[in-house]
Parts: C-alpha cells; sequence; structure tokens
C-alpha cells in the first residue's frame, strides 16, 4: 500500500493494546507484512489471533526484530518515545509514525475535530458527536474514547471527532485537526512527561500544524499559549448558551464543555445557532459511564462512582459538585502532581473523612497531613475501602469515588475499576454495612 506517496511493504507496531490491534488489523487486510513487539507478554487470545492470521510477533521487549527490514514503525499511545529501540529505529532513519499520523495520512480529506485537554474530552467529544447529528451531519467520536482513528478510514463519517491525549499528541508530528480543541490544563500524567512544561507542550501541539483555514478552540485562560499558532482563534467562552432550566442544572465544567463543543461544531457549521440545539437530547452526553455516576443509595447513604477521575483536577471538580456531607474514597496510581491543591480542596470542603487505598496511598496520607488533614484512613483494597467508607458515612451523607489516581495498579483501565465498584455497590443494597 502507498502512504503519502511512499511505498510501504512491511510495518512494525509498537504496542499491541486496543489501538495496536487495530492498527496490525488493518494493515494487515491491506496486504502489508506486519510485525508485532510488545513489551508485556501477550494474553493467549491475542496470541492465537496473530498465529491465526499469520503475523509474526515478540513479546516481552522491544529487540532489533522489530526493526529488521520495516519501512515504518507505529505506536501506540502507551509507548514511550525514549525507548532504546524507538532511538536505534531514528539512527536508521526508519519513520516513526502515531496511529492519529497514519489515520491522518490515510483519511484524504475528512473533516476532523480533535479535542484535548486535562478533563471534560469524552463529553465534550460526545456533545459535538451529538449536536452535529442533530444538523444532519454522520459524526462519529473516535480516538481515545474508545474506537481507534484507523478503524474509521475505509469508510469515514462526514466528519470524525476524536478526543486526543497528551501520548497520543506528544507521538504525533503529521496530525492535523481542521478543528483543534484544547479545554483545559492541570497537572496531570507526570509519571510519563517528565515535567509540567512538557506536559504542556504535548497538549498545545495540537494546534502546531494547523493552517489559516483551520479553527483553534481555546480557554480564554489558555489562549496566550496558542499565540503562535496561524488557525483562527476561537475562545469558547464566548459562546452564549440559552437560557433555560437544563442550562442552569449543569455543573460550571459541564457547561464549560458545552460552549467548547459548540464552538467546535461551528467550526464545521458556521452558521449553527446555539438555540436551534435541542438540549434535552443531549443528556446522555453528559452522564457517560463512571463521571460522577450514581449508584443505588446504601441505607440513608447516596455513592457517587467517579471512576473516571484519574487526576486531582477531576477530583476537585467531583467534590465541588455535590452537596451535604461526604466520605470521599481516593486512590490508585498516582500521577505525581496536582495532589496539593486536592488536600487543600478536602479542608476548605471539610471532608469527613478520607479513605485511601492502592499504590498512592501514601503520598496522598503524606499531602493531606502537610495541610492539617488527619480524618483519613488508609486500607489495601477497593473492597476495604468502600467498607470503611460505609462505616464512616452518616444517613444522608454521601460517598464520593473520586480516585484522582490511574487504575494501573491494581485494574487494566478505569472502567473496569468502576464496573467493579458498582458491583461492590451492588453487593451491599439493603445492608449499611456486612463485614
Amino acid at each position: 500500500m502507498r502512504i503519502a506517496e511512499q511505498r510501504i511493504e512491511r510495518v512494525t507496531v509498537l504496542g499491541y493494546g486496543r489501538t495496536g490491534r487495530a492498527v496490525a488489523a488493518y494493515l494487515h487486510n491491506h496486504g502489508v507484512e506486519v510485525f508485532v513487539s510488545d513489551n508485556a507478554v501477550l494474553s493467549t487470545a491475542d496470541r492465537q489471533s496473530l498465529s491465526m492470521r499469520g503475523i509474526p510477533y515478540e513479546q516481552g521487549g522491544h529487540t532489533l526484530r522489530a526493526l529488521q527490514e520495516t519501512d515504518v514503525i507505529v505506536l501506540s499511545p502507551g509507548i514511550r518515545l525514549d525507548l532504546p529501540i524507538l532511538q536505534e529505529a531514528r539512527k536508521r532513519s526508519i519513520q516513526v509514525l502515531s496511529e492519529l499520523d497514519l489515520a491522518f495520512l490515510l483519511t484524504s480529506g475528512t473533516p476532523l475535530i480533535a479535542v484535548t485537554g486535562t478533563n471534560g474530552k469524552s463529553t465534550t467529544v460526545k456533545l459535538i458527536e451529538a449536536i452535529l447529528r442533530q444538523r444532519g451531519v454522520t459524526a462519529v467520536a473516535a480516538g481515545n474514547i474508545g474506537l481507534p482513528f484507523i478503524t474509521l478510514v475505509d469508510d469515514p463519517p462526514d466528519v470524525v471527532v476524536l478526543e486526543v491525549s497528551s501520548f497520543q499528541l506528544e507521538q504525533s508530528n503529521i496530525f492535523r485537526p481542521h478543528v483543534a480543541c484544547l479545554l483545559n490544563i492541570a497537572p496531570d500524567h507526570l509519571d510519563r512527561h517528565a515535567t509540567m512544561d512538557d506536559y504542556i507542550a504535548a497538549k498545545l501541539s495540537i494546534f502546531d500544524r494547523q493552517i489559516a483555514s483551520d479553527v483553534a478552540v481555546v480557554s480564554r485562560v489558555l489562549d496566550i499559549e496558542t499565540q503562535n499558532s496561524v488557525s483562527r482563534k476561537v475562545c469558547f467562552e464566548d459562546v452564549l448558551l440559552p437560557k433555560g432550566v437544563f442550562v442552569d442544572s449543569l455543573a460550571v465544567h459541564n457547561r464549560a464543555n458545552l460552549r467548547a463543543a459548540i464552538a467546535c461544531c461551528k467550526g464545521i457549521l458556521p452558521t449553527l445557532d446555539a438555540d436551534q440545539i435541542d438540549l434535552a437530547s443531549l443528556e446522555d452526553s453528559f452522564h457517560l459511564p463512571f463521571r460522577l455516576q450514581r449508584e443505588e443509595t446504601i441505607g440513608q447513604v447516596r455513592v457517587i462512582n467517579d471512576s473516571k477521575s484519574t487526576n486531582a483536577a477531576s477530583a476537585i471538580s467531583a467534590l465541588e459538585s455535590i452537596a451535604g456531607p461526604c466520605v470521599l474514597i481516593l486512590g490508585g496510581k498516582h500521577k505525581g502532581a496536582g495532589y496539593d491543591a486536592l488536600a487543600h480542596a478536602v479542608v476548605k470542603r471539610n471532608v469527613r473523612r478520607v479513605i485511601l487505598f492502592g499504590e498512592g496511598a501514601t503520598l496522598l496520607k503524606s499531602t493531606l497531613r502537610d495541610v492539617g488533614y488527619t480524618k483519613m484512613s488508609v486500607r489495601s483494597t477497593l473492597d476495604h475501602a468502600l467498607n470503611e467508607a460505609l462505616q464512616a458515612a452518616q444517613d444522608g451523607d454521601t460517598i464520593l469515588f473520586s480516585p484522582a489516581c490511574s487504575s494501573y495498579d491494581q485494574y487494566s483501565n478505569y472502567v473496569e475499576r468502576g464496573k467493579h465498584f458498582s458491583r461492590l455497590v451492588a453487593s451491599y443494597l439493603g445492608q449499611k454495612s456486612s463485614l
């Protein structure tokens, strides 16, 4: 096959997670010789799938086999750019592409909207998809939200709406969205990016290759950071929302997401009027799974499942969105930054008790103590953390599970963690505590 006028016969896919699987399948189905290299041990199902397709692979580490006679290397989002195998690839002048780069090169002319930011990406992407569909535009949400971009290449919709992460942007040197949106920036992923400046630079790179006919949607607070971009800038705070009960009921962060979504849609449909939008039909976009998801009440205690909270800023927003006394469950694999602000928010909110679990518990406990907060417990697992929270909660309280950490110490992703928490809550129905 040809990619950007280059004849490609052999491609190495680094990383065989969801994105890597989709890339390998696409290339194999289009007659490209594929080699898969993964640092982890592949599952039995993955090994069987690769063997059935006749795709050679290596597991448990990247070796020079990955570079033999390959024309291009395509990266899965989890692949770090400082890996020795990539340093060797550069010495050999082997082209390295992100999945976003590859799909962009293969989708000639399809309008792209890309949304990034520390928090609110998935909600904003789903809002954009829903609004465009209301106006008769076939739009599909893809990218970091779950559906790899590469899967849309052969039969693209009218508009592809992409959620893009700092990991994906850091890897990309070709990808250029026609409408690019940066929602916000708060400390996150400093376990991957060396410094906060590196994280910010990765986010801002969403605008780097835009041209004058493209649109950059930003918060006014961040607008100055994009001043070197040549694209047309739009501050989403300038979008006027229709007045009414629906908009008034939205949390502050969701009003910002809605403004950003409308601004992005206007980049595709310039005459779009916010008053034309059927707001009620957008309700589901504000209630994606494990984002402030209300579980069944246990006794007189309300339970909120916010497993998607993978950084401190999102946990702060969650705390600010609920009223009344609460018990907060935090923990997982910490991101290395932002927790001072969360600790101050806990003190300001006068949280009844904080229950900590997982790998990040020690850091979180120390950070909370540094601001004078001492009403906390440490438990090894989420099961024990919920039980402790139920013992601490009083009638009328809310238990808020907003981890402020990634799930990778004990779970494969936030969805698995959220589902586990939902099952734990269901096991307590009809009782307050059983352990």
